[in-house]
């Protein structure tokens, strides 16, 4: 509640900046100031119906992404916040408002809800699309009923959903219904669910997809076998396998469908969830306090490194591109860390993922290879030269393959150990292009040392700030369903969390500090013997 107060105030600010005069008007007669203050709201007239229609406005186009850079505006002014600092980012999983379903629940509950819009908008051509049993099967939430026991009774179950969602289907879009009926949205979540749950054998017969297989991967869409020269998979349901789509496609509930699942693998073990992830970039100079100065929502299935180019365009945009930028691996590759630097002039300082294989290559690395860039070949340590390498792809981005001669791997010493196989093959080794491989060379030398290990310290307190919205401010959750208004909760929290932060930093009726602080006698030591 201090959190929403505080940022209301932003709010107020960015409304009378945009002119909205009315909007503005109306939250300064409703909004009780002690409210903003922290304290509890017991103004009587306080009508929530006033922010309910701010917050709509507010999830319409860029608005929200304003609103944070207004008050970055104002603290660039105060001195608080430079163009050109140092940023840190990292992202947190969000939970959708939503109950989560399984399949058999998501077809019952999808129908129930198509059903009740159209009672709403075309009740007259609906009730001559009802049968007899559609009430005790549609007429209340799923939740309610229990799907039945076994693999075959729920098989069946989940057929006569699917028949008579098409029966509406085809009496919407192939039948004399009105053509709004098309465009409701709850009618066109249908559709979507049921070309992903659903398909059409030879015969004719409709019949139930099966789930996802593990191994499909997202990034092997247009990755070719090396025999047969065919596509492994084309990211889409195909009706030889009958599978459902990709995680970043499936709607797995209808109130809410831009909520996604999303499963990772962290330290503390598996986790999964349904819904969103925020990322969050706040500054950290030693010398200001740290604010959060930019939030970015993205579906829960959209890994770190692809809102990266992103967030670095929403900075770009409120004019606060930073000379560097910290993150963790999720973020960091050699391709991102090349991106960064030529796009944007970024310098993004991140680890990068170690030889995924080196524990079964103990004896040399790949950094252990002399690469000639003119000749296009690679020496090994005991001065064994590759034929050229060959261009080829993995997952999607140019790599150069290098295979040394079989014959010249056999008769070396440390074959087994070098190549990691008993099969006597020679050492096959992928490089990057040019540019991406010396960065990756560069910094995987240098993220063992403890003087780069020191400098990446400072990343640390973003986890800080995550942990402080989540559990301070209730980010972890989300009050609204849809991405847009989800990251305008997340904006309003960023921004009442900066100012409460300030007001930590500068408590009011005191005396303003100086700033930045000087060191401390035993920290002017440190830096001495550091340099």
């Amino acid at each position: 509640m201090k959190v929403a107060g505080l940022a209301m105030v932003s709010v107020l600010q960015y409304a009378e900046n945009l002119s909205d005069r009315q909007a503005a008007e109306a939250v300064r007669c409703r909004l009780d100031w002690k409210y903003c203050l922290g304290l509890e709201l017991d103004d009587p007239g306080f009508d929530h119906s006033v922010l309910s229609e701010f917050r709509d406005r507010m999830a319409e186009g860029d608005r929200a992404d304003k609103l944070l850079a207004v008050m970055v505006d104002h603290l660039v002014a105060a001195g608080l916040v430079s163009r050109r600092s140092r940023v840190r980012t990292d992202s947190t999983h969000v939970l959708a408002a939503v109950r989560r379903l399984n399949r058999g629940e998501l077809v019952g509950e999808t129908l129930r809800l198509a059903l009740e819009e159209l009672a709403l908008h075309g009740e007259r051509w609906l009730s001559g699309m009802v049968t007899a049993d559609w009430a005790d099967r549609y007429g209340r939430p799923v939740r309610y009923d229990r799907l039945p026991r076994g693999g075959e009774a729920l098989i069946r179950h989940v057929l006569r959903v699917g028949e008579d969602g098409m029966h509406l289907l085809h009496g919407i879009y192939d039948g004399d219904a009105p053509p709004e009926l098309r465009d409701l949205p709850q009618v066109q979540i249908l559709r979507q669910v049921w070309v992903q749950q659903y398909w059409y054998d030879d015969a004719g017969c409709l019949r139930w997809r099966a789930a996802k297989s593990t191994r499909d991967r997202a990034s092997r869409r247009s990755t070719r076998q090396r025999d047969t020269g065919k596509p492994q998979t084309d990211g889409r349901p195909d009706p030889a396998t009958a599978q459902v789509p990709w995680a970043t496609m499936e709607i797995v509930t209808p109130h809410d469908p831009q909520a996604r699942y999303c499963q990772k693998i962290t330290a503390s073990g598996q986790r999964d969830w349904i819904g969103y992830r925020d990322h969050q970039t706040e500054t950290c100079e030693a010398a200001v306090p740290n604010v959060i100065v930019q939030v970015v929502t993205r579906p829960a299935p959209e890994q770190d490194i692809d809102a990266l180019d992103l967030i670095h365009k929403g900075l770009a945009q409120q004019g606060i591109l930073p000379h560097e930028h910290v993150v963790d691996g999720g973020y960091s590759s050699p391709d991102s860390i090349h991106q960064a630097q030529q796009k944007w002039g970024i310098t993004l300082f991140g680890p990068v993922r170690a030889d995924p294989r080196a524990d079964k290559r103990p004896g040399f690395t790949k950094e252990d290879f002399h690469i000639d860039w003119q000749a296009r070949t690679l020496t090994c340590p005991h001065g064994i030269t590759s034929p050229p390498w060959k261009p080829t792809l993995g997952d999607g981005h140019p790599r150069l393959s290098v295979l040394f001669p079989r014959k010249a791997c056999r008769e070396c010493d440390d074959r087994l150990e070098c190549t990691g196989n008993t099969g006597g093959r020679g050492r096959h080794i992928f490089l990057l292009p040019q540019p991406q491989q010396e960065i990756q060379t560069r910094v995987r030398h240098e993220q063992k040392t403890g003087r780069w290990q020191r400098r990446y310290a400072i990343r640390a307190g973003c986890e800080a700030t995550v942990s402080e919205t989540v559990h301070a401010h209730g980010l972890r959750h989300c009050r609204y369903r849809g991405l847009a208004k989800t990251h305008v909760q997340h904006v309003l929290t960023a921004a009442g969390t900066n100012i409460i932060r300030l007001s930590e930093c500068f408590p009011p009726g005191t005396a303003p500090p100086r700033w930045p602080r000087p060191p401390s006698p035993f920290q002017q030591l440190c830096q001495r013997l550091e340099t």
